[in-house]
């Protein structure tokens, strides 16, 4: 079991249910073929964190991702990854974090939240730390 997100770009809808729609029907509609922009995104996530296929085999249980390659989670019009649960509180907010930076929007199944890049704080936004089970249950 991991904690996942979906990425996706700024094209979504500004009311939320519309917006889970419209993600549900993009990952979908994914063809499966790595776009490039999606690409370069998890390339600045394992610049901090790097990939599980990159760390050694002594410290792979280490590693942040549930998965790798975790350049394969890329798709054409979102891409979902996945971090292990110990790591959530550090890993998510700079997942968030990032990818709103680069105009990309994160959608957060486990909470319900939907985190948009910030047009007011020149594409910048801070996304605060609260505590993993506070996130999940209030």
């Amino acid at each position: 079991m991991s904690y996942t997100v979906s990425i996706t770009r700024n094209d979504i809808p500004s009311d939320d249910k519309q917006a889970w729609d419209a993600m549900e029907k993009l990952y979908a509609n994914d063809n499966g073929q790595s776009a490039e922009d999606f690409v370069d995104l998890i390339n600045k996530f394992t610049e901090r964190y790097p990939c599980i296929c990159d760390l050694p085999d002594d410290k792979v249980d280490d590693g942040v991702w549930s998965d790798g390659q975790l350049v394969n989670n890329a798709g054409d019009k979102i891409t979902t990854i996945g971090v292990v649960y110990s790591q959530v509180e550090n890993v998510i907010p700079f997942v968030i974090d990032t990818s709103n930076k680069f105009g990309f929007v994160v959608f957060d199944g486990q909470t319900g939240q939907i985190f948009r890049p910030d047009t007011d704080n020149n594409g910048v936004r801070e996304v605060k730390k609260k505590g993993f089970w506070n996130r999940l249950f209030g």
